[in-house]
């Protein structure tokens, strides 16, 4: 099956944004999503139905100068999502792609605030 794969750059470091990330999930309702594997700071993998089409979305944080890269990878297992796929004309996929990039927004913004209060902050610094 085809990944589907996002990636955000977020200015913390690993393990703040693993710690926010595990704070979100354990939120959510344990019988949603099964942990599959947990590296902390470094990677997390779930299973999650999607609207009834067994997935494994998978987290990777990479540290970079300055920032740390979070990487989501949503694998959809199984026939119906390439039948419900092949019958949207793939618009199946973008809706998934949706959910990623909302996700690592929504984390994203758990850990920096949300981008008008840093637009604010930014505009109430002194400038040099």
């Amino acid at each position: 099956m085809t990944a589907i794969e996002k990636a955000f750059a977020i200015n913390a470091e690993p393990d703040v944004i693993w710690d926010a990330l595990w704070a979100e999930l354990s939120q959510g309702e344990a019988a949603r999503f099964a942990v599959e594997s947990s590296h902390r700071p470094q990677s997390l993998a779930i299973d999650v139905d999607m609207g009834g089409i067994p997935s494994r979305i998978s987290y990777r944080i990479t540290p970079r100068e300055g920032f740390s890269e979070v990487s989501a990878t949503l694998e959809p297992r199984g026939t119906r999502f390439f039948w419900l796929q092949f019958l949207t004309f793939g618009k199946l996929r973008t809706q998934y792609e949706m959910v990623l990039v909302q996700g690592l927004a929504n984390l994203k913004a758990a850990i920096e605030g949300p981008e008008e209060e840093i637009e604010a902050e930014k505009d109430d610094s002194p400038t040099p």
